[in-house]
């Protein structure tokens, strides 16, 4: 009986040892780079605010909005470094990734926030502040993750590691 036992422990061990091997490992970090690269490539800076996340202790990331000239915006993970410059997180896939969202056409993005919850745990969702024929008001609006490639991560303290989702808003 014993034999059987631990024969059936040497094959657990190996079994989870294996299953481990193989196990997804998390995509390495985009480079963070100067605000003024990001805007050659995805536009000006229009408003920013904090990364969404339903955590009430938040990811505390910055979101980037970025119109470029075509009238997309482009929600973009940034940080402010140990001098005070803002840098964007840009995946080489960015660019190329899939609309996550849409937008009136003609609205104004005044600013950009978490969506309320009427209490402290968050939702995780954005919305904009807009400005169009109906007048101010929110409008909330989805990101995505990226699927390949470097990706941008939250700092690794105070909190777990957390893939930042990435805002590629059309008009419409």
């Amino acid at each position: 009986m014993f034999r059987h036992w631990r024969s059936c422990c040497v094959i657990a061990c190996l079994v989870s040892t294996l299953a481990s091997c193989t196990r997804h490992h998390d995509a390495p970090r985009a480079p963070y780079v100067p605000l003024a690269e990001v805007e050659k490539v995805f536009g000006s800076l229009i408003t920013a605010g904090n990364h969404p996340t339903a955590d009430q202790h938040g990811t505390g990331e910055i979101l980037g909005l970025f119109r470029d000239a075509s009238g997309t915006v482009w929600g973009i993970p940034l940080m402010i470094d140990s001098r005070g410059a803002i840098l964007g997180c840009v995946p080489a896939t960015l660019h190329d990734a899939k609309v996550t969202d849409t937008f009136p056409a003609g609205a104004t993005i005044l600013g950009a926030v978490n969506e309320p919850t009427g209490w402290r745990g968050g939702t995780g969702k954005l919305e904009l502040l807009i400005r169009d024929a109906q007048g101010i008001r929110s409008y909330a609006v989805s990101g995505s993750q990226l699927t390949g490639g470097p990706v941008c991560w939250a700092a690794d303290t105070p909190g777990p590691r957390q893939q930042l989702e990435y805002y590629r808003l059309t008009p419409r």
